[in-house]
């Protein structure tokens, strides 16, 4: 296995040699490589496939292959609440990343860390990576590729929620609202969903319940555009507490009910909630 990883490596410095009057092409070499293992790296469906995959690259010695699967398989331990075991994942992917000097994977890998603290009520942690993402993406030489962008408002989203979570609702505010321009810049609705929902959650917390239904439901407007069962799951659990705020019992039921049956196309995490 160490012979085959230094031959990957010396096939790698070959290709810099080979390409070094023309950064374009060293560019697009790694960028094809990239989504080749990306295309391998979907057709596995859960965590064993991952795992069997991973073994593969780790032979032929395809650090590309291995980071582009290990951030897939952060995110699926992170969906079954194996919080731990997603965290070192990424670390690991975050660790290639630097290797490979792909600032966006590491940006990738640092917000997914964030991420995960998040989820384990660890906030300190997780406003460090995040902040270490924003930073890194304030530097980025790429600033008007669609995944950078996406980076950016990813890292806002991540510092939002955390504010969010601690009651600072001006920085929050700032943030989702700033994240949400940029999702609208992207044409994201998937990502223009979550930011309303964000903005709708501080309008709810504030007991504002006229403004927290109409970002609740462009919220929902825009999970259905997307086609996110887990948004739709979500915005049906938002519209369940309006309406236990308002003392609708009945309607409220019937929400968190439908939240409730689609707990098979969410995570447990999330399902949790309703």
């Amino acid at each position: 296995m160490v012979q085959k990883k230094w031959v990957a490596k010396f096939l790698v410095f070959a290709l810099l040699i080979l390409f070094s009057c023309d950064k374009g092409n060293i560019v697009t070499v790694y960028n094809l490589e990239k989504q080749k293992a990306d295309s391998l790296v979907k057709l596995e469906k859960d965590t064993e496939g991952l795992l069997k995959l991973r073994n593969q690259f780790m032979a032929d010695g395809n650090l590309v292959g291995e980071m582009v699967l290990l951030k897939q398989l952060g995110k699926k331990y992170r969906e079954n609440n194996r919080f731990i075991e997603s965290v070192d994942v990424h670390q690991k992917g975050l660790k290639i990343a630097e290797e490979l000097c792909d600032t966006s994977e590491m940006i990738q890998a640092l917000n997914n860390i964030g991420t995960n603290h998040r989820r384990m009520s660890m906030l300190e942690e997780a406003t460090k990576f995040h902040y270490l993402a924003l930073e890194l993406c304030e530097k980025y030489s790429d600033k008007s590729s669609y995944q950078a962008k996406k980076n950016k408002v990813i890292s806002l989203n991540g510092i939002g929620n955390i504010s969010l979570r601690i009651g600072d609702d001006e920085t929050a505010d700032s943030v989702f609202r700033k994240a949400l321009a940029g999702e609208r810049e992207l044409g994201s609705a998937l990502g223009q969903a979550i930011n309303y929902a964000n903005i709708g959650a501080i309008y709810d917390r504030k007991n504002m319940l006229d403004s927290a239904w109409v970002y609740y439901r462009k919220s929902m407007e825009m999970n259905e555009k997307a086609n996110s069962s887990l948004g739709i799951s979500l915005c049906h659990g938002y519209f369940g507490q309006l309406y236990e705020k308002e003392g609708n019992y009945v309607q409220a039921l019937k929400e968190y009910e439908m939240a409730y049956e689609m707990k098979g196309s969410i995570d447990t995490w999330h399902w949790l909630n309703s």
